[in-house]
């Protein structure tokens, strides 16, 4: 039975890639916070608590649950990345980093953008750190044949967040269109998105462990195709039976905003085209088949009301603002 040793989680993306590998009969493991109470929630899965950073204990638990192979889902600083390289050297047989679609850089340098495109500065100190962790891997793949894949997810759907335009996390703006109030979309409605449900990027993650095709690529992670962000409120608006009136704002309007620069915004969800090309996963895993976006929208709306989670609408936030001034521009005022 071969083994697989998970660094962080169960997350937004792990827990798909624990459900992948356990229906598959693989042994797997955790290396989590609080992993003592986590292991009531899955007595199938061995847990091991402890911080990434902690070295030794790190060290202590790959050792004792014998891992063949490892997934890092939460390493940030590329120290990290080091102290994992010199405990997996020589005893793993695959490690799949998970980075992100940032290291990309905006805008792309082609849509739809495939791995092997040219990469671009990129914004942030959070993509340039996994950029640089990804180059040192792939330095080490490159020089001495180190088994690594580097995973690259875009925005994903999660039972807790959904990325929007402002970082609510869907807490807002999902029961406003729920009530049918007017919703901002950036643009004219057709700039592209790339979003996926965690839960299927996590199942993605499952299928490239421990496939020697994968090892020193990298693969973009996420739904199987791109939507545009007015097909992005759509599929929201279907799933709550709603029709909210759709307000198109130009990007440049949003980002000039009073108010904006401080709240902070997901700039690639408003300003920029975002489409990748899955074509190098299709090609070196044929068999796989994806979730439904559809399906991580519905379980984000079913657990936030499950939670309560969601914001009075009639409370207003920032987007009602924007639309409010808009409109009266347009009208003249």
């Amino acid at each position: 039975m071969s083994k697989v040793f998970l660094i962080g989680g169960p997350g937004n993306i792990s827990r798909g890639t624990l459900d992948y590998l356990l229906e598959r009969d693989y042994s797997v493991a955790v290396y989590t916070r609080n992993g003592a109470a986590k292991q009531g929630t899955r007595p199938d899965v061995a847990f091991y608590e402890g911080d990434r950073r902690d070295v030794e204990t790190l060290r202590r638990a790959f050792t004792d649950f014998g891992a063949e192979m490892v997934i890092d889902t939460v390493c940030f600083e590329p120290g990290e990345a080091q102290a994992l390289y010199q405990i997996l050297r020589g005893r793993v047989g695959h490690l799949l980093f998970i980075s992100t679609v940032d290291t990309y850089g905006y805008p792309l340098s082609r849509i739809p953008f495939r791995e092997e495109d040219e990469f671009r500065p990129v914004r942030g100190d959070y993509a340039q750190k996994k950029r640089t962790i990804g180059l040192f891997y792939l330095d080490k793949w490159q020089k001495e044949g180190f088994p690594v894949t580097i995973g690259r997810p875009s925005l994903s759907i999660g039972p807790s967040f959904c990325p929007m335009v402002f970082w609510d996390w869907g807490f807002r703006t999902v029961p406003k269109i729920k009530a049918n109030l007017p919703i901002l979309v950036p643009g004219d409605g057709n700039g592209l998105m790339h979003v996926g449900w965690g839960y299927d990027v996590g199942r993605m993650a499952g299928r490239i462990i421990g496939d020697a095709k994968a090892l020193g690529k990298g693969y973009t992670m996420s739904a199987e195709s791109c939507l545009t962000r007015d097909e992005y409120i759509s599929l929201f608006a279907d799933c709550l039976g709603a029709n909210p009136e759709r307000v198109y704002v130009p990007p440049e309007y949003i980002e000039r905003y009073p108010g904006v620069a401080q709240l902070g915004t997901i700039y690639h969800l408003y300003r920029v085209n975002m489409a990748f090309s899955l074509e190098n996963f299709k090609r070196d895993f044929p068999d796989y088949q994806w979730l439904p976006l559809r399906r991580g929208v519905e379980e984000f709306i079913r657990v936030g009301e499950q939670k309560a989670s969601f914001q009075d609408p009639s409370v207003e936030i920032i987007e009602d603002r924007i639309i409010r001034d808009w409109k009266l521009r347009l009208a003249g005022w």
